[in-house]
């Protein structure tokens, strides 16, 4: 991404740099049960917490936004590692709000990821963790992502045990 925003093809979509305002989608998205699921936070204090560590990486011009037909639909992150030994890869993180779904946002968001990975950055590496049953495992697939570990029982809820599988992409 070399200019602030970006346009993607998809009518009504705009890419840009996330905002720390944006922080208040994502604290909605993540008080809806079934998107909560798919992360290993439960409280209203852990789910600040993770938002704030989120949107705090909007210093460094490593996470993007997705805003469709004007209203902020989902939030891409670069986790950089601030080590030099692991500055070559990243943990990605990405949440896109339940009636944006299934509209190329996903795709979208990960594509100029990437993009902004190699260009900005310079990563080689981008590693992901996901929790079982989560239908954006495919997406991930469809990226080129593979897995490269599984744990087992990680979290529980009151639902049952879900395994975090971690997938990773040479870029």
């Amino acid at each position: 991404m070399t200019a602030e925003k970006q346009n993607t093809g998809i009518p009504g979509l705009e890419i840009r740099f996330t905002l720390p305002s944006d922080a208040n989608y994502m604290l909605l998205w993540l008080n809806d049960p079934k998107i909560l699921r798919g992360f290993p936070i439960q409280t209203e204090a852990e789910i600040r917490e993770t938002v704030n560590f989120w949107v705090g990486f909007y210093r460094y011009h490593s996470s993007l936004t997705a805003v469709y037909q004007g209203e902020v639909a989902g939030v891409a992150t670069l986790i950089l590692n601030p080590y030099v030994k692991v500055s070559h890869h990243a943990l990605i993180s990405i949440i896109v709000g339940e009636r944006f779904r299934s509209k190329g946002l996903g795709t979208a968001l990960i594509n100029n990821l990437i993009h902004l990975a190699k260009t900005r950055f310079k990563l080689e590496v981008l590693y992901l963790e996901v929790y079982e049953s989560n239908p954006a495992i495919h997406l991930y697939e469809r990226f080129g992502f593979t897995e490269v570990g599984r744990q087992r029982h990680f979290y529980k809820d009151a639902i049952g045990y879900l395994a975090k599988i971690t997938m990773e992409k040479n870029i």
